[in-house]
């Protein structure tokens, strides 16, 4: 029976509140190439063709907050300059980790940090070359993209960095408390411009439901199923004991598309 109990959703989603609310977080600096590949395709595809269906007047300026040792900064780029060819853009990507923004910036990495097996060969041959046993972010894509130190919880975040197109804030503010990943939230929010994309995997569920609501951004509808699965691959067979688990998906929970959607817009 009580084997039974502990395999309803039901049950479930109670053990994962709880654990929400009992786990100590912890910082990681865990990042991946290419780690969400139907978030990136929304992002070559619909993401670019609503904010600028008309195409653009200057540079597109993307954020990545919280960009650890700048995979997916560098994979961004890649996406665009292969998708996009023509799109004129820039890469502001930054972290509170002075050693890992060191890293980011020297494009260069070992096998073990790329996770080959993961990547499609066409991926990989666009975005690296091999040096002296490490894979190196090619010059075309390392020159979209610059590194520096900044904290979302800096009250003054806005001031310091500005606001972009797209802003990616992607992994890090499930390892906060509520409190704390709410204030980040409100700062991610304000650096948006008026039309914008917010890019947000890595969130407790309910809070980002919470917040997004409150801002009126809006799901952005391009396989959210999809993407939320690759997004509970990403983040292992944790759930619902450990904080940073992910649900199973399910499109019959009131506001499906919000509740597991990864990808907002701003109109």
């Amino acid at each position: 029976m009580a084997e039974s109990l502990i395999r309803t959703p039901l049950w479930q989603s109670i053990r994962h509140r709880l654990t929400l609310m009992t786990s100590d977080r912890n910082v990681a600096t865990f990042t991946g190439f290419f780690r969400l590949p139907t978030q990136f395709e929304a992002l070559s595809g619909p993401v670019i063709d609503s904010l600028f269906p008309h195409g653009t007047t200057g540079p597109v300026k993307i954020m990545v907050i919280g960009c650890s040792k700048g995979a997916e900064a560098y994979t961004i780029a890649s996406v665009l300059k292969n998708g996009h060819p023509g799109l004129a853009f820039h890469i502001h990507a930054y972290d509170l980790n002075e050693d890992v923004i060191k890293k980011a910036k020297t494009a260069r990495y070992m096998p073990e940090e790329v996770y080959t097996k993961r990547i499609p060969a066409s991926s990989m041959d666009a975005t690296f070359y091999r040096e002296n046993g490490q894979y190196v972010i090619k010059e075309e894509i390392a020159k979209s993209v610059s590194f520096a130190v900044a904290d979302a919880l800096d009250p003054n975040l806005k001031t310091t960095i500005g606001t972009a197109d797209i802003v990616f804030a992607q992994n890090f503010l499930v390892h906060m408390k509520p409190k704390a990943a709410a204030r980040a939230f409100n700062n991610i929010f304000s650096l948006l411009n008026p039309k914008a994309a917010l890019f947000i995997d890595g969130m407790d569920v309910y809070l980002r439901n919470k917040l997004t609501r409150r801002n009126n951004l809006m799901p952005l509808e391009y396989k959210i199923g999809e993407i939320h699965n690759e997004a509970r691959i990403a983040r292992g067979a944790g759930w619902p004991y450990s904080y940073w688990g992910l649900e199973p998906f399910s499109a019959s929970k009131r506001e499906w598309q919000r509740r597991y959607s990864t990808i907002f817009m701003k109109k």
